[in-house]
Formats: structure tokens, C-alpha cells, sequence
């Protein structure tokens, strides 16, 4: 049976909060028994944008991360709390309203911490795929309906199906493929690696000139890994690079000129190396 994914990609997103006030809007107040009571207005978010702030002035970017419920095919919240969950055919997880009362313990169900508890119901919640809406006829939930540039798309496959996109589009999770996720990552390596960036330039007698279309290769332990080319104003990124992966050198080759190298070292943030001369 084809099942409900969610897929953000990290390059779209912009961090304006709209998935999560969207999800607000359709849950605080409003009761969607037999789904889910109401949720709370503050200090609870079924969804939690994450940010990450790579590399260091001129050149640094940031990038955001949606973290929520993962509607497991194998959901450790099920295996730890089987009479509160409900597992639906279509691949929705559910908290059972009536039966996550008064239990606070469920939060720890969930080793992920997607589950929260709320206070003013005296229940412990989750996001539910806005399943009421889903049933409703709807193809997305809130989230995904309002993202204003589709950053978040849903995609409804069997699982088997969903694999093979995820390989094929090179799409992530960002919790053990054990528990079969439904919820992937497109570009994750913004969010979880590092990048490597600087320029190339030479002199033209006295004038320091741009090196446009250098070849710029990055080696570890004396192996290509990448290789990339500069734009017009010289500039070259690696994306990609395993934080804490230690020594890399980077060499520069200019055509009708020469070459040029660095060292350098990666700890757990991105590297700017600056300007690198070719003769």
C-alpha cells in the first residue's frame, strides 16, 4: 500500500516559520477527535526548526531544518508504548488521545524527542500528518500546503518505491534508517557538513586579476576528492566535507600560468582560506 512521506529540501527554505505557524493555526484550539486534542499556544511546537550557521565573514551561509515526527514504519513510540499508539495503513502514526492522558511518560517514548507533552489537556502529543485533513481529501498537510517555496513536498509511495527515489534523489534521514523513517532530506550537507571555500587570483604586472575557470582541486591523504572550478571572480566552494575529518591541501592550477597550494585542517566548522595566489 502506498504510504506518506515528507521531503524538505534544505536548499529552499529560508527559515520563515510558516510550516510551524501554519501548524499552530490548524491545531491551537481546535479539537480533531479522534486524532488529537487541541494544541497548546505556547511553549509547544510539534515541529522545530533547527539553524545552522556555516563558515566565517565574506564567506558563510545558514540553513534550516525541520524537525519533527518521523511516522516510523518501525516506531520505537510503538514498541514502547503499544496501547497509546496507533499505526495506520497509510503509514501515520497516531497518538491515541484518550489513552496518552495523563501519561507524561510517552514523552520518552519517542528516543527521537518528537513527542511533547502539554499540560492544559494533561496529554502527550505529536504531529499527526494533519491525518483529519488527509481524510478529509486533502493531498498534504498544513505544513506542507503553506510552505510559501516548497521547500516541503509530500510524496506517497510504497515504501519499497520511496527507496529507491531517496537513493536516486539522494535524499537523507536524519534518524537511524532502522526505524524507517518517512521523512527525508534533500541537500542535508548544508545543514550536517562543512564546506571548504576561498579564491584564486594571480597578478597581471601590478594589477591582482580574478582566476576565472581555475581548475581547483581538494586532496586527503594525497587523493583527488573533489574538484571544481572557479566563476568569474575567482571563487571555489566544496560542499560536503565531513566535519572533523582532519588535513586536506588544496591546488590551483591556472591555465597559461601555474599552480598553487594550501594546507589546511578541518575541525567541526567550514574553512575559508582566503585568497590563493597562482604565478
Amino acid at each position: 500500500m502506498k504510504k506518506w512521506h515528507i521531503v524538505f529540501d534544505v536548499d529552499k527554505c529560508i527559515g520563515c516559520y510558516t510550516c510551524l505557524l501554519s501548524c499552530k493555526d490548524e491545531h491551537v484550539g481546535n479539537n480533531w477527535l479522534p486524532y488529537t486534542d487541541c494544541q497548546r499556544k505556547n511553549d509547544q511546537k510539534w515541529i522545530v526548526m533547527e539553524k545552522r550557521d556555516r563558515g566565517s565573514y565574506p564567506r558563510m551561509d545558514v540553513a534550516y531544518r525541520p524537525k519533527m515526527c518521523n511516522h516510523c514504519a518501525a516506531a520505537p513510540c510503538a514498541a514502547n508504548a503499544p496501547e497509546s499508539v496507533v499505526k495506520r495503513e497509510d503509514g501515520v502514526v497516531l497518538l491515541n488521545p484518550a489513552r496518552a492522558k495523563d501519561k507524561p511518560e510517552l514523552v520518552n517514548a519517542c528516543p527521537y524527542g518528537n513527542i511533547s507533552w502539554n499540560e492544559e489537556v494533561g496529554a502527550a502529543q505529536k504531529c499527526t500528518f494533519c491525518a483529519h485533513l488527509l481524510d478529509d481529501g486533502w493531498e498534504e498537510p498544513r505544513c506542507v500546503q503553506s510552505c510559501p517555496l516548497k521547500a516541503l513536498r509530500v510524496v506517497r509511495l510504497e515504501d519499497a518505491e520511496f527507496k529507491k527515489l531517496a537513493k536516486s534523489k539522494g535524499l537523507r534521514a536524519i534518524i537511524p534508517e532502522a526505524a524507517g523513517p518517512r521523512v527525508y532530506y534533500k541537500n542535508l550537507q548544508r545543514f550536517d557538513k562543512c564546506f571548504v571555500a576561498g579564491e584564486v587570483a594571480y597578478y597581471d604586472h601590478e594589477t591582482e586579476t580574478c582566476a576565472k575557470n581555475a581548475e581547483v582541486r581538494l586532496f586527503k591523504d594525497g587523493n583527488a576528492v573533489s574538484k571544481v572550478r572557479t566563476n568569474a571572480f575567482g571563487d571555489f566552494r566544496f560542499e560536503a566535507v565531513e566535519p572533523s575529518s582532519g588535513k586536506y591541501t588544496i591546488e590551483a592550477e591556472l591555465p597559461g600560468r601555474g599552480k598553487a597550494s594550501v594546507s589546511l585542517q578541518i575541525d567541526d566548522s567550514s574553512v575559508d582560506i582566503g585568497t590563493l595566489y597562482v604565478k
